[in-house]
């Protein structure tokens, strides 16, 4: 699969000049990204929200789940680290679907 410049750069070199969300954009907000995990008591269950600051709040931009079905493999660090990597690319997905509507609404509702 590409990545998000060699995508951009794909669409530019056939001839895409008209407003787009620059992948410049979303690497800058994904270094704003900030995760929470939290184990469910009682449960192999790693819960993993993925925020991004917007003024005086963190906006949750994605939750993800990562667990197992037997507790013997349970282990936490690797759960957080995984769910992590998981919500960050659920984060990204959803920082490109919001920006690119702030764009179209910029556009289209003047």
């Amino acid at each position: 699969m590409s990545n998000d410049k060699e995508m951009q750069q794909s669409f530019e070199e056939s001839g895409s000049i008209y407003p787009k969300v620059d992948f410049i954009t979303i690497e800058k907000l994904m270094e704003k990204v900030t995760y929470e995990c939290h184990v469910v008591k009682n449960t192999t269950t790693t819960v993993i929200v993925g925020m991004i600051p917007i003024g005086p709040i963190n906006f949750t931009l994605c939750t993800e789940i990562m667990a197992c079905v037997d507790p013997r493999n349970f282990n936490k660090e690797k759960g957080e680290k995984y769910g992590i990597e998981k919500a960050a690319i659920s984060a990204k997905n959803k920082l490109w679907e919001l920006e690119g509507y702030a764009l179209a609404n910029s556009m289209f509702n003047k």
